[in-house]
């Protein structure tokens, strides 16, 4: 009986809890109007609120605007709310350059986490049954797919719950015409036009006609190990991620090389896609191909960067490996050249920083610093610009490509505009932060002024 299956379900997977208000995905199909019902019927063991949410998807006409008002006056008849969204899959998908199918799941979600959001709800319930779960799982084996995938569909992801994930669509229907249910039928459910389609119409019942009558449950089954596996899998990378880990912000996360080229190449793959989740949930274009690109990148040389899906980036920088959102930039595109004159304060707005050059010992910020300079030597030539190609200094008895310097200190490249070149008329003579050439440096207190540099808020 559906209703016994359906309570251990909740039960066991924690589905509901007292007092939640579940925003319920309606179609209008025998597995929507079969959930709305069931969770009506337990409403009061749980204390439950409930508004349901329709879609009009607009793909089949008058079918469409049927299905909507099917939806409608069945909620109104049990007096549940009900939301109604309208969107041209059509025209989404194409605008987006996405399938019908990934344009539906789209708009669908948004719509349920807008209602959510609005009603300051709890769980968003939707309808998949037994036999969603075994075509999610052929679908995903045929396009390619590791343990995580075979795992099938969950139970409970965030706040989206199925409490009839395991009941059979055959269970569905007779529930249906036991509480004399009356529901929508999808005319293109019959249509072999997408691969859901074709793998329900087509594959699975030659499997249970030529190989195995019970494949439904087969793969069920197979699914829980599965994930079992893959729970136990995912504990044991966030245990591995902690030993590989140096630093982890809202924008990135930077993993020691060394420690992650040691870990079996499983666990790699494995807490790869794990960083990568943590800027964006959902990596369905994340491939096989993506992640063995960042393998490889493990052994190329430093700057290597691979730009991914949704707006993701991965970077090496000598011993780190940088994984974020946004695209890392080398170069920024910056161009200033000020003069810097005795005794008077110069803001570098591209810098957001403040310049002043005194023969006076003041108290700065302690983010600034300063440098102390022969004015004998700069006398009224002081200029300070961003770096440029080519650029060298004369440093410790040798002349040195400015560029090399920040190798040899592993300044990373997307930080090496942030420190400016100090030039005495056209010679460069020192980068701000980092060294200064020996002959500019003070040789008594008669001839030594102090140049001071500060963040612009900070003195």
């Amino acid at each position: 009986m559906l209703e016994k299956i359906a309570l251990n379900t909740i039960y066991k997977h924690n589905l509901i809890e007292k007092n939640d208000h579940i925003i319920v995905g309606v179609s209008g199909g025998a597995d929507s109007i079969c959930l709305l019902h069931f969770l009506y019927s337990i409403k009061d063991k749980f204390n439950l609120k409930m508004t349901a949410v329709h879609i009009n998807h607009c793909m089949r006409g008058e079918e469409s605007d049927e299905d909507n008002k099917f939806v409608v006056d069945f909620c109104n008849n049990i007096n549940i709310p009900i939301k109604v969204f309208s969107f041209d899959i059509y025209k989404k998908s194409k605008e987006e350059n996405i399938s019908n199918e990934e344009a539906g799941r789209k708009y669908r979600y948004y719509a349920f986490n807008k209602v959510l959001q609005d009603y300051n709800a709890t769980k968003i319930a939707v309808a998949h049954n037994k036999d969603d779960n075994a075509e999610t799982i052929i679908m995903r084996f045929f396009r390619g797919t590791g343990i995580k995938g075979l795992s099938g569909i969950s139970y409970k992801r965030y706040n989206i719950i199925r409490p009839i994930l395991d009941c059979l669509r055959l269970d569905i229907e007779e529930y249906c015409n036991r509480h004399n249910l009356l529901y929508r039928n999808d005319s293109t459910n019959s249509m072999d036009i997408y691969t859901r389609n074709k793998i329900r119409l087509n594959v699975l019942p030659n499997i249970k006609k030529d190989f195995n009558p019970n494949i439904i449950d087969t793969l069920s089954n197979m699914a829980l190990n599965f994930s079992e596996e893959n729970k136990f899998l995912d504990n044991l990378t966030k245990d591995t991620l902690n030993n590989c880990l140096i630093e982890k912000t809202s924008d990135k996360i930077i993993l020691n090389i060394d420690n992650l080229k040691v870990i079996d190449i499983v666990l790699q793959k494995r807490l790869l896609r794990l960083c990568l989740s943590s800027f964006n949930k959902q990596l369905y274009n994340i491939s096989y191909e993506h992640i063995n690109m960042i393998i490889n990148i493990l052994e190329k040389q430093t700057g290597k960067k691979i730009t991914l899906p949704n707006n993701l980036y991965v970077y090496k920088q000598y011993n780190n490996l940088i994984i974020g959102k946004n695209i890392v930039s080398d170069k920024k595109e910056i161009n200033y050249n000020y003069k810097i004159e005795l005794e008077k304060q110069l803001y570098i707005k591209e810098l957001n920083k403040n310049i002043l050059l005194s023969k006076n010992i003041i108290n700065i910020s302690t983010k600034g610093y300063t440098i102390s300079l022969n004015y004998d030597k700069i006398k009224n030539s002081l200029f300070i610009r961003q770096r440029v190609a080519g650029d060298k200094i004369y440093i410790n008895n040798m002349t040195k490509k400015v560029k090399n310097i920040f190798i040899d200190l592993k300044i990373p490249s997307n930080e090496r505009n942030l420190y400016p070149i100090l030039l005495c008329e056209d010679k460069v003579i020192g980068i701000l932060g980092l060294c200064l050439c020996n002959e500019y440096k003070p040789k008594n207190l008669n001839n030594t002024v102090y140049l001071y540099i500060w963040e612009e808020n900070e003195k």
